[in-house]
């Protein structure tokens, strides 16, 4: 790291606060040759997310051949889709749409107009078997409404899970087999309604889980087998107080949603979710290293405000979803699989490598401002250039980039330097993932210079409503399957799949009364957001001092502080890692 840097305050062009750049953060800068950001870590972080929808599917018309097809893009955005199979096929050019750079207008209004004619995918989905009603996924086979997934089987409902076979209504999780409305399970078989466990079997409404067979209702053990609510039971008194809840009617099952929910909140969490982490801070971490002020991410390196890597990022500041062995990473989302040394990008993968102001290209390189480029170098606006043109073409744009920033609607400037603008996405910020975390209503979008659109929903006459199901499983068949029915919440209309209703009946599961979309928000009440406060310890200091651990009786008060992603107004009782340590057995 350079000597010559110090502690920087600026303050943010977006939400107007003062934040910090550090040293380390200007030695990055100044290694891939970008000037320091004028937006504050969490505004970079909202605004690429502006650019990934994660849960929604729309009807449009084909850019090509005219039909109906599903996309994660609405009918309203103004971009042409093509559906996938043609889209990455070779009977079309994305060249001919490329155009001259104009040196009298800024280059975020060219990339607008390029990004409006070349066609993009209507789906972010590759090798796809039986899985049409799915995006943002890879490698699916026979699965319905699962986005962010890969390598998925047989499945349904899922949202960020890699590796999964038969199962259903999960959110972030690998390699799981049977399970069903979990949050952050991995490595597990047959667990059910559980939240942060690892490598468990045959579990049921548990938290904090690790090395876990046969537990009911039970909260940070690990290693245990035959625990009721955290008590030990033999075999035979374990299974006959299991099948006397497990009874496949949803009124008993809603009654041990809450007594499980109110055990829970008596137990302490550690103040961030991960294990197996080296010098690192952020919240759902694994197996990562010198990883910084990031959010969800596995098998990292030398990350900072990166959120979302799936698998080995490394060397990387403001990246947002996927990973798999990207590298020199800066200000993108959506990009993986062998990405190198790319900055400003969006949608692009498959070693693809220095490449700036891009979306939807693979398998190219030194790309500036394309869209749906694919094995191609040296192009500038969909334009091919020699080598030694396309350098000195890049150099003046930057230049030109400075000289005439692009200004939005709320005097935000966009130079050289900065992600896209909001506007430029064919997201609406309601669409988007960044409406998962940090939800607004219109007003405040608009206020903030988002886009926002009416969400239009196709509307189905309903043959059931969702009270008048059968309370036991028992008592319903597969022509439930045909039944059209009113969500209890939302009263939008659902409908059970085949494998979803053997899936209940096998493991006498009662039918749920809220559509897919009320079940996934739901869950996600359980996820905290990619945001930090500063907190204290709040183990009780009288049971932490009379701990077995503490043979010498002496009084330890813990004053330790961290930045964590439970809230301050949240009911949690959050405890720093060692003293959490000591209540986990």
């Amino acid at each position: 790291m350079s000597n010559q840097y110090q502690n920087e305050t600026k303050n943010c062009q977006n939400c107007k606060n003062d934040f910090t750049i550090e040293p380390d953060d200007f030695s990055f800068y100044e290694k891939i040759k970008v000037p320091p950001p004028t937006f504050c870590p969490e505004c970079r972080m909202i605004r690429r997310f502006h650019f990934r929808n994660e849960g929604m599917l729309f009807r449009r018309t084909d850019g090509h051949n005219g039909k109906e097809i599903f996309s994660g893009i609405s009918p309203e955005a103004n971009v042409t889709t093509y559906n996938n199979d043609f889209w990455f096929g070779d009977n079309w050019d994305p060249m001919k749409f490329g155009q001259e750079y104009n040196f009298n207008k800024p280059f975020f209004e060219q990339f607008k107009e390029l990004l409006a004619r070349a066609p993009i995918p209507a789906r972010s989905a590759y090798n796809m078997i039986n899985s049409d009603y799915c995006n943002e996924a890879s490698h699916n086979k026979n699965c319905y409404l699962c986005f962010n997934t890969d390598y998925i089987e047989n499945s349904a409902y899922l949202r960020k899970v890699r590796y999964i076979k038969d199962s259903f209504d999960m959110y972030e999780g690998i390699e799981n087999e049977l399970c069903y409305e979990d949050v952050m399970v991995d490595k597990s078989y047959q667990t059910f309604f559980s939240f942060d466990c690892e490598s468990c079997v045959d579990v049921w409404f548990s938290k904090g889980l690790r090395g876990c067979t046969n537990c009911f209702g039970c909260v940070n053990l690990t290693n245990k087998s035959h625990y009721f609510f955290n008590e030990q039971f033999s075999k035979e008194e374990y299974d006959k107080k299991v099948k006397e809840f497990v009874s496949g009617s949803y009124i008993e099952l809603s009654k041990m949603r809450k007594k499980v929910s109110k055990f829970w909140n008596e137990f302490p969490n550690k103040f961030y979710h991960g294990l197996r982490i080296t010098n690192s801070t952020g919240e759902r971490l694994f197996d990562v290293k010198n990883v910084k002020n990031s959010y969800s991410v596995r098998e990292g390196e030398n990350l900072r405000y990166c959120q979302d890597m799936q698998s080995k990022a490394s060397n990387s500041y403001d990246y947002s979803i996927w990973g798999d062995r990207a590298e020199n990473m800066y200000e993108c989302v959506t990009c993986g699989l062998g990405c190198y040394d790319l900055q400003f990008c969006f949608n692009s993968w498959g070693d693809i490598k220095e490449t700036e102001y891009s979306g939807y290209c693979f398998g190219s390189s030194n790309l500036f401002g394309c869209v749906s480029l694919s094995k191609k170098k040296f192009c500038i606006l969909n334009k091919q250039y020699s080598e030694e043109e396309y350098y000195n073409m890049v150099e003046k744009i930057k230049k030109h980039m400075n000289d005439m920033p692009y200004v939005d609607n709320k005097r935000r400037a966009y130079k050289y330097g900065e992600f896209f603008p909001f506007n430029i996405s064919p997201i609406a910020y309601n669409e988007s993932m960044a409406n998962d975390f940090f939800p607004i209503d219109e007003v405040k979008a608009n206020d903030k210079g988002y886009t926002w659109r009416e969400i239009k929903n196709r509307e189905y006459e309903t043959n059931i409503n969702a009270e008048d199901l059968p309370d036991n499983i028992d008592d319903v068949n597969e022509s439930i399957t045909e039944k059209v029915i009113k969500c209890l919440e939302c009263q939008k209309a659902f409908r059970f799949i085949k494998i979803e209703f053997q899936f209940y009946k096998r493991f006498n599961l009662s039918l749920p009364r809220f559509c897919h979309n009320c079940r996934f928000i739901e869950r996600f009440k359980l996820v905290n957001p990619p945001k930090f406060w500063p907190r204290t310890c709040m183990c009780d200091k009288e049971n932490h001092n009379n701990h077995p651990s503490n043979s010498s009786g002496q009084v330890n008060r813990c004053e330790v502080e961290f930045e964590t992603s439970y809230a301050p107004d949240r009911p949690e009782i959050v405890y720093c890692e060692k003293c959490y340590q000591q209540e986990v057995y």
